[in-house]
């Protein structure tokens, strides 16, 4: 597992034999195959990538992995799910609307660029482009359940600075709209995702109609 990697997927040394026996899944075992699959996924992409490779990488049974997983890409996608769950980051105290967006910004940006949770999410976007089967579970439940956890933690976030609360429809719009440019910016234009950049796009989106921060402003009055 790569060292960007949070603690879930990088704990322990595991013992050299996992046992092989029952469908309950061992949790050494699980550990090693999603290690064995995320690390793989690096040095060989994608396509290269088998189970057969997978397997012998955290030196367990093929048939245990088609026991637990019906193929490489249900178990990407399950590196995916615990990594994304592994690495959020949110202020838990924030002292303005623009300070949450631009810390979730820089950590989205450290994920997309930096590190192997980004490599796992392009390869399966990629790969869900062709295929429905790999579509919808990624959208219907790895990253709806991360914009359910990113809803809640934005609104947790926004509740503990001095702006108004923070709606659904907003908390939604401003995930949104911050997530754009984190993609748009390094994969299209080539641009890095350097602070002054992630300061002033957060700025903006807290600034922006409709934003809590700007909701937060007086209205002057019509002068008679």
């Amino acid at each position: 597992m790569n060292e960007q990697h949070s603690a879930p997927l990088s704990g322990a040394e595991l013992p050299k034999r996992h046992p092989k026996t029952g469908p309950r899944r061992n949790e050494s075992a699980r550990v090693a195959v999603l290690r064995a699959a995320d690390d793989l996924l690096v040095d060989v992409g994608f396509h290269a990538m088998t189970v057969s490779a997978i397997a012998e990488r955290a030196d367990v049974a093929k048939q245990t992995i088609y026991r637990w997983w019906r193929s490489k890409v249900d178990i990407l996608l399950d590196v995916l799910e615990e990594d994304l769950r592994a690495g959020a980051s949110w202020p838990s105290q924030a002292e303005s609307a623009a300070a949450v967006l631009e810390q979730h910004v820089t950590h989205l940006s450290h994920v997309f660029t930096r590190s192997s949770t980004g490599h796992v999410l392009f390869a399966l976007i990629g790969h869900a482009l062709q295929d429905p089967a790999t579509a919808a579970p990624l959208r219907g439940r790895v990253l709806a359940r991360q914009a359910q956890n990113d809803r809640a933690r934005l609104t947790d976030a926004f509740a503990s600075a001095p702006v108004p609360a923070l709606s659904r429809h907003d908390a939604d719009q401003l995930l949104d709209l911050a997530v754009g440019p984190v993609f748009y910016r390094p994969f299209t234009t080539g641009q890095p995702m350097d602070p002054r950049f992630v300061r002033r796009l957060a700025a903006a989106l807290a600034d922006r109609p409709g934003s809590p921060r700007a909701d937060a402003r007086p209205v002057p009055r019509p002068s008679h």
